[in-house]
């Protein structure tokens, strides 16, 4: 078993057994994070290795922002007489890495040759950890920096611009170089289908927001650095893959779902539609062949509940519901405006061997909701409700109680129990009232 597999470049792990798989081989890819099981095809043959964690590491798509002009990354023009012009953020506004690429490369232009010009134009400089020193020494050493805006900057190819500010206009000679524009690797389109990866708008695997961890996906155990994650994850790489490198190496021996709650797909009503294996954003459902249900990843799953709400046939709760109801059958009902706001005041413990819910008004229950609640012979109800005066409803408390004795009366006629749903009334300040009167109705005394 491998600790990490990287798809595309590699890095030194001296800790970590590694493996490195060409993204384009790779065809599938099932399992969870601790326990990944990777299939990519080399010489014609098909590979399967078990892994703890994947590292997507691609270079980015480099394009050219204006036709027929060299970018930054090409080898400077070898005529040391000649003045040299960079131009940034022409088709749009460069990433830091681009930044930082054009700064060194005018700077090492006024080096090799301090007697001949160098320009440099931007409309917006982004500046990483040092960054800011390229800029201030390329400024000391004599490059000329000129701020710019949209559509006050003409190229004729092969070496000449007009530069235009408020009232005046400037023209300049040189050799020009363009800053890259930089894409998604064409590996990776197929790379987020493999490993049912959600790309955000772009195309990279891991959009930018500032809610996230730099380098995870959706997928928990597969990472994207450098040109895989986005242009901002070139700046900040050694980084990002110190911080992806420590947390695979604490998999190895601690690895803890991520949510306390499981969630649990019951064999019996699954029909294997795929539904929520389509979904799911994080790739935590895969089917269980022997059980012939899908099954929940648990140390995959983030807890976002979308199978659960997405199910067609209801075969997805969280784990323990439908145990606990069983177990306990006494369910209490409570208004916000009184009953809900004496059971904060109370010691939790009155609580315990309840199931209790917040209702808006005792008026807002509904009976198709009292006789889906009602599923065991030992299931009661209690639902407490204001005093007429205190109701903010208009006849609120009276509407709940006539609720209640219709329920009551139609149990009896079908032999299924009287009296198991009861309406009282309560008071915000009758926190003691409401104990008492819970444990009356815990023991059947109601």
């Amino acid at each position: 078993m491998y600790d990490v597999i990287f798809l595309g470049d590699s890095v030194e792990t001296p800790s970590l057994k590694q493996l490195q798989v060409a993204p384009e081989a790779v065809t599938s890819c099932k399992g969870k994070v601790g326990e990944f099981f990777l299939r990519f095809r080399v010489n014609g043959e098909v590979h399967e290795e078990k892994t703890r964690a994947i590292v997507i590491n691609l270079p980015h798509q480099q394009e050219q922002s204006f036709a027929d002009l060299p970018v930054f990354r090409e080898n400077l023009e070898p005529e040391q007489e000649k003045n040299l012009i960079f131009i940034q953020d022409h088709e749009e506004i460069a990433p830091a890495y681009v930044n930082r690429i054009g700064l060194e490369k005018a700077l090492q232009a006024i080096r090799d040759n301090a007697s001949r010009q160098v320009y440099y134009f931007y409309r917006s400089l982004r500046f990483t950890e040092g960054t800011d020193q390229l800029y201030e020494e390329a400024r000391r050493s004599g490059v000329a920096f000129f701020r710019y805006e949209e559509d006050r900057l003409q190229i004729s190819p092969p070496d000449r611009l007009t530069y235009q500010r408020g009232g005046a206009t400037m023209e300049v000679e040189g050799k020009i170089y363009t800053a890259p524009l930089l894409k998604p690797a064409p590996e990776l389109e197929k790379l987020a289908q493999v490993l049912r990866i959600i790309p955000g708008e772009e195309g990279y695997l891991q959009a930018e927001n500032v809610y996230l961890a730099p380098t995870l996906t959706g997928r928990r155990g597969i990472y994207a650095v450098g040109g895989a994650r986005s242009p901002n994850g070139l700046a900040g790489f050694e980084e990002e893959i110190k911080y992806t490198l420590e947390e695979i190496e604490a998999f190895k021996f601690n690895l803890e779902p991520l949510v306390e709650e499981d969630r649990e797909v019951d064999d019996r009503k699954c029909i294997l539609c795929y539904t929520c294996y389509r979904v799911c954003p994080h790739a935590a459902l895969e089917e269980n062949k022997e059980k012939d249900s899908m099954e929940i990843l648990k140390d995959a799953c983030w807890g976002c509940n979308g199978c659960i709400s997405h199910c067609p046939a209801g075969a997805i709760s969280l784990g323990g519901e439908e145990e606990e109801e069983r177990k306990w059958g006494l369910q209490v009902l409570m208004c916000e405006n009184s009953a809900e706001t004496a059971r904060k005041k109370m010691p939790r413990e009155n609580m315990d061997g309840f199931i209790s819910r917040e209702i808006p008004c005792s008026c807002s229950i509904k009976k198709e909701e009292i006789y889906g609640s009602l599923q065991e012979p030992e299931d009661r109800i209690l639902i407490l409700g204001c005093f007429e005066e205190s109701c903010k409803h208009l006849e609120g408390d009276q509407r709940g109680q006539r609720i209640v004795d219709e329920v009551n009366e139609t149990l009896a006629s079908l032999d299924l129990g009287e009296d198991r749903v009861r309406f009282e009334r309560l008071s915000p300040p009758m926190e003691q009232d409401l104990a008492n009167l819970l444990k009356r109705w815990r023991e059947g005394q109601l």
